[in-house]
């Protein structure tokens, strides 16, 4: 129940912070590249197939390393967006570690729910609105 409870509210700030978070990544290429594969493996896994996100693990870490603070354009910038980028590189690090230990699928989801929200809160982040 609270899984589920909790896929709905990611849904529901999904739906809210998709117009912003598409102007956000159009301007961060790294960060759309992160967001297409994120998309890709999160929405299979709410439906509780994780393949994809077993196949992808290590290509979706190594998207989020190549995340770096030098390369944030500019008017995206601003304060706690370092902290938050590092928080989303060490928890996908951890999903990765989690998927190549073969942990159980309820452990690999609520890892990689968090990653999600992280993800989320970059977005929030960088949104001129929000400075």
């Amino acid at each position: 129940m609270k899984l589920l409870k909790s896929i709905i509210a990611i849904s529901i700030f999904m739906a809210i912070s998709t117009s912003s978070a598409q102007s956000i990544t159009d301007k961060w290429k790294q960060l759309s590249e992160f967001h297409e594969l994120l998309n890709q493996t999160f929405k299979p896994c709410e439906d509780g197939d994780f393949k994809p996100l077993k196949l992808n693990s290590q290509e979706l870490f190594t998207k989020v390393e190549a995340l770096e603070v030098a390369k944030i354009p500019t008017e995206l910038k601003s304060k706690g967006i370092e902290e938050v980028l590092a928080m989303l590189k060490n928890q996908t690090k951890n999903v990765n570690e989690l998927v190549k230990s073969k942990a159980p699928n309820a452990e690999i989801m609520r890892a990689f729910e968090n990653v999600h929200d992280i993800y989320n809160r970059l977005v929030y982040l960088c949104e001129p609105s929000k400075k």
